[in-house]
């Protein structure tokens, strides 16, 4: 069998008439598509069909909101996913709540959103900020006013909020922009 294959490459390198196809499926050897075009009077050869690819359904990870649109927010990882059909679109470094002040765990949705909202409790800017339970946000890091300083920059991947899910500048704008209100949230 190594001998035949050995002269079939042999032939078809010298003669440039076929292309070899996989003799492990024992499927015989096609006319190269110049030759056949040349040979008009030759009778075709039939290609192999090749077989559908399956496609398997991408899901999120989140198990209540397997399609579609969900922010994941990893407390342990202190990361941000956002998905769309089982596939990321953006992952951010964030800053989840201090020891005292931990996010809550659980299953929501995006209430409402503000390009620029005002915590009266903490008396700081919160950029680019998605309400998503209570008084809970995603926001970009915030900064007191008059001031161009964002607070927490340097803790971004550390839990470092007083519960908020604060995301770095820029990365803020881009996931407010991609989220619609009532888009899934699921911390853990």
């Amino acid at each position: 069998m190594k001998k035949l294959a050995s002269w079939v490459a042999t032939t078809v390198l010298t003669l440039g008439v076929f292309q070899a196809v996989a003799l492990v499926r024992h499927q015989p050897l096609a006319p190269a598509p110049a030759a056949a075009a040349a040979e008009p009077s030759a009778s075709p050869v039939a290609a192999p069909v090749p077989s559908p690819v399956r496609q398997s359904v991408r899901r999120n990870p989140d198990p209540r909101n397997p399609a579609g649109a969900v922010i994941e927010i990893s407390i342990e990882h202190q990361r941000l996913t956002a998905w769309r059909d089982g596939r990321p679109v953006m992952r951010l470094v964030i800053s989840t709540g201090r020891p005292g002040y931990e996010t809550p765990t659980g299953h929501y949705k995006v209430i409402f959103k503000n390009r620029n909202a005002w915590s009266t409790k903490w008396g700081v800017w919160m950029p680019w900020a998605m309400n998503w339970h209570g008084n809970y946000f995603i926001h970009q890091l915030p900064h007191y006013p008059s001031s161009p300083v964002n607070i927490g920059a340097s803790t971004l991947g550390k839990p470092a909020s007083h519960g908020c899910v604060r995301v770095n500048v820029g990365d803020a704008e881009s996931l407010f922009h991609w989220t619609k209100v009532g888009t899934p949230v699921w911390v853990h």
